[in-house]
């Protein structure tokens, strides 16, 4: 069935209150009860991309700011972006593609850092497919509908003049490790991944078939975003986490090798893997918070145009508040 945007967000008012409510008890464990110097931020899955949040987790450089960050883990941003809405989780750091849908339909998200900059995406397939166009009418692997691998292979296949909706079958499977594994046991024939998991897809004789660096220089892999009434409720918390946030990147580029042993240690991957991950993008890991280039970001809109995630692209002064980067300190 072709997938259906933001269907969780068009339900009744009555239905997604209650819905969203629900998902956050079962998700966090109950009401957020953050005041003063806590936030709790949900990252979307383990991701070798979010290394400095893992640093300042390992640091705790957190507490160097003020701060006591509760981090919690979801399955995908989908997930994660109703946890924001619900009002459980203060601060998400993940895809620009779920603050943008949540926008879109009229709720209330604001972007307020970037800086992870990293076209760190690549497609394998099983080894009788060897394009984009030879995976027609196969299972393609993404880690939930609606987030950016689900924007970025809906843009490949067409770029490829396949139909994403009908030409290929779109599975959402968590992340890239899971999908992996669910490509080995035959269930799926396509995938995108990040590092490790390309290293390892290689290692099983899956073909790369599409490397996002070949289609733009940067892209926001991750944004970090929360709700218009948090940000602008909690100016001061905002700022201290965005100054811990740059500071950790700061330290990752500094410091790659203590960086990689905090990876490794969050995600049980080996410091060596690690540190593979983190030379494909750390020259794309921006301390000041940017976003990507005009390019880039003319890009990722053409993406989201023409794999109908969006209906129209939306004003950066709808989304974004720059107010706290550190260039604008």
């Amino acid at each position: 069935m072709p997938f259906r945007r933001s269907s969780w967000l068009v339900r009744s008012p009555v239905i997604v209150i209650a819905a969203l409510l629900a998902f956050a008890l079962s998700a966090c464990g109950g009401g957020s009860a953050n005041t003063g110097n806590t936030i709790t931020l949900g990252l979307p899955v383990e991701a070798t991309t979010l290394a400095s949040v893992y640093l300042a987790d390992d640091k705790n450089m957190w507490a160097q700011h003020g701060l006591e960050v509760k981090v919690v883990t979801f399955k995908g941003d989908a997930e994660l972006a109703k946890a924001v809405l619900s009002g459980d989780v203060d601060v998400a750091i993940g895809s620009l593609t779920g603050p943008l849908t949540a926008v879109e339909a009229g709720q209330d998200a604001k972007v307020f850092y970037g800086g992870f900059d990293m076209p760190a995406f690549a497609w394998y397939a099983v080894p009788e497919i060897h394009s984009v166009a030879e995976g027609k009418g196969r299972n393609w692997g993404v880690t939930t509908l609606g987030s950016s691998t689900d924007l970025l292979t809906r843009y490949a296949a067409a770029k490829a003049g396949l139909n994403p909706d009908t030409d290929i079958k779109i599975i959402q499977g968590g992340a890239s490790a899971a999908r992996l594994a669910a490509m080995q046991a035959g269930q799926l024939q396509a995938n995108i991944f990040t590092e490790p998991q390309t290293v390892f897809a290689e290692k099983a004789g899956y073909n790369k078939i599409l490397d996002l660096k070949d289609v733009v220089d940067t892209y926001p892999m991750h944004v970090a975003w929360g709700s218009s009434s948090f940000v602008d409720g909690n100016p001061d918390r905002a700022k201290r986490f965005v100054d811990t946030l740059s500071a950790a990147m700061q330290m990752t580029k500094d410091q790659p090798d203590t960086a990689a042993q905090a990876m490794a240690g969050a995600m049980k991957i080996s410091v060596d893997d690690a540190k593979a991950s983190m030379s494909e993008w750390i020259d794309k890991l921006y301390p000041d918070g940017r976003m990507p280039s005009a390019q880039a970001m003319d890009a990722f809109w053409n993406m989201g145009l023409q794999g109908k995630l969006f209906d129209s692209r939306i004003p950066d002064e709808k989304w974004l508040d720059p107010r706290f980067l550190p260039a604008a300190s």
